[in-house]
């Protein structure tokens, strides 16, 4: 009888009864992480060290964790538990969270769902936070605009979003031996999300992604600020697709990043372009026309088909959106947006939830043709 409730309840929810995902997300990835010390904060924990069962324990024990030679040490209290290769810490309670700290290598304290897995690689730990896809969708979507925006809406869009990255992106480390890190390289993530407008959202979306006309899963490629107009990816990254393509963006215009100016000598620019990409001095026609460029709308390239997003890099510029004007020994740039440009200009996704705008309508928008559906219903299996 319970079991026909249960199944009753899902059809009414529209929750599709799925097996939860689990990824493994190396963390502390930038950090060479010597000790650690583990502690449950919510829920009940078993302790695994090299396929055996050690002992459960709960919230208010903490475990040291650091490496000998090619091994993990572990202690209790400072008693030693023992020396292995493997260890791992998984949730067994109904929510299952743990905080990480060292005063040893001051790391950042934080918190995480779900287990983790540890093991020695070159001298020093690797912390492997095997968590549910949705406990890592909530924490990506704090960590990468968390104090952005208050509206619901949005957190709709960019939980969708980075869900199917995460997922388009399953195997990016596999050779590492993990699915993907906590940096940008992949998607940023510092652990829990303690946002509760952030954990509504993804709940609500759960399991939503994104797909292209073919049916597959998209990049989904996100950005600070367009200026006004975005890029195709082919402009950027050299791969064309159907859904990554340039629009007008008239939503983020009025917002926090969409302008920006510097200044630099002259002298130094031209050095620089001389430097970095053999830029003829000597021919005045083009020194005249690097330093009086202008773009209306998103061009690709730079006087001498140097390619933008080379200049970009090279002066540290926020975008590739700008013109320059002179001003006797100096150099005046003005620029639009903030980031690559191509695909979720976040902040016209804000503005857009701010106007009442449907996140199916915002995710449209800025992807081409694209729709959204659950990831069981994909007709391709997107997982070893």
């Amino acid at each position: 009888m319970n079991k026909i409730i249960l199944v009753f309840l899902i059809i009414l929810s529209g929750i599709k009864p799925v097996s939860a995902l689990f990824l493994d997300v190396n963390i502390y990835h930038n950090f060479k992480v010597k000790a650690i010390d583990f502690s449950p904060t919510s829920g009940k924990y078993t302790l695994e060290a090299d396929e055996r069962i050690i002992r459960d324990f709960h919230k208010g024990i903490s475990i040291n964790i650091s490496p000998l030679r090619d091994s993990v040490l572990l202690q209790i209290n400072h008693y030693n538990v023992g020396l292995y290769k493997e260890v791992s810490l998984y949730g067994r309670g109904f929510i299952n969270s743990f905080s990480l700290s060292s005063k040893k290598d001051s790391l950042p304290l934080r918190f995480y769902d779900d287990n983790l897995k540890i093991r020695v690689i070159d001298g020093r730990l690797q912390l492997l936070n095997n968590v549910d896809l949705e406990h890592y969708v909530a924490g990506v979507v704090q960590a990468e605009v968390g104090g952005s925006s208050k509206d619901i809406q949005f957190f709709y869009v960019q939980a969708v979003s980075c869900r199917t990255y995460a997922l388009v992106n399953y195997l990016k480390h596999t050779v590492d031996g993990y699915n993907l890190c906590d940096q940008v390289h992949c998607q940023y993530y510092l652990g829990k999300s303690i946002n509760s407008d952030i954990i509504r959202a993804v709940a609500r979306t759960s399991g939503e992604v994104i797909i292209d006309s073919t049916g597959r899963m998209i990049s989904a490629a996100f950005h600070s600020n367009c200026g006004g107009e975005t890029v195709n990816s082919e402009d950027v990254w050299t791969n064309s697709t159907s859904y990554l393509k340039s629009r007008i963006d008239t939503f983020c215009t009025s917002m926090s990043k969409a302008k920006w100016e510097v200044t630099i000598a002259k002298d130094d620019f031209l050095t620089i372009l001389y430097q970095a990409f053999d830029f003829p001095l000597e021919d005045s026609i083009s020194v005249d026309s690097a330093l009086h460029f202008t773009q209306e709308h998103r061009k690709v390239f730079f006087i001498h088909s140097i390619p933008l997003k080379r200049i970009r890099q090279e002066f540290g510029f926020r975008s590739t959106f700008f013109s320059i004007e002179s001003k006797n020994d100096s150099l005046h740039i003005k620029g639009r947006g903030f980031g690559h440009g191509v695909g979720l200009c976040q902040q016209g996704a804000i503005k857009m939830a701010e106007l009442g705008i449907n996140y199916h309508d915002i995710i449209k928008y800025y992807y081409k043709d694209t729709h959204i559906i659950h990831y069981s219903e994909l007709k391709y299996n997107f997982m070893p």
